[in-house]
């Protein structure tokens, strides 16, 4: 067994024994964060060419459980630069969220698709139609930024809730 990896509980299936299933993992030594297709087990004899998988339970994920990952695929997101993508999360954190295209043909296409009522707005208009084309074109890196943001979001409450304790 060559690799060691760890998940939370939480990005497990809700009875994963032995099926097919994608998770996000992390390797235990370099701490690089992948999403991958795989199959998992309590059992090691039950996967062909089984790692460790240590799952993080508890509200404090401080429990840990031994299971065994067979990997069938590694997703494209390990093309994705996680530190360059968490950067930009903390630097956007504290800017405006406006979006500025300047350009007078964006704008009059969306105002247009709001006054049809298609949208309710050219905000909203501008929001889906980049966000369906980012899930469209880029969906490693829209996994991937879910993933550390659901990650920050778990990390900032456990935070929370172990100062009042």
């Amino acid at each position: 067994m060559a690799g060691n990896y760890i998940t939370s509980e939480n990005n497990l299936p809700e009875d994963p024994a032995g099926e097919e299933t994608r998770l996000q993992i992390s390797d235990a030594q370099t701490k690089e964060i992948s999403s991958v297709r795989a199959r998992i087990d309590t059992n090691p004899d039950n996967l062909t060419d089984p790692d460790i998988l240590t799952v993080v339970k508890g509200p404090h994920e401080n429990t840990e459980e031994e299971w065994y990952i067979d990997i069938i695929e590694t997703d494209e997101a390990d093309n994705i630069d996680v530190e360059l993508l968490e950067a930009t999360m903390e630097e956007i954190e504290g800017q405006s969220t406006v979006i500025n295209t300047r350009s007078k043909e964006v704008k009059t296409l969306l105002q247009y698709l709001a006054e049809k009522g298609e949208f309710q707005s050219v905000s909203e208009a501008s929001r889906s139609i980049m966000l369906q084309h980012l899930s469209e074109n880029y969906p490693a890196l829209v996994r991937e930024y879910i993933d550390l943001k659901v990650q920050s979001e778990r990390s900032d409450l456990a935070e929370e809730l172990h100062e009042h304790e």
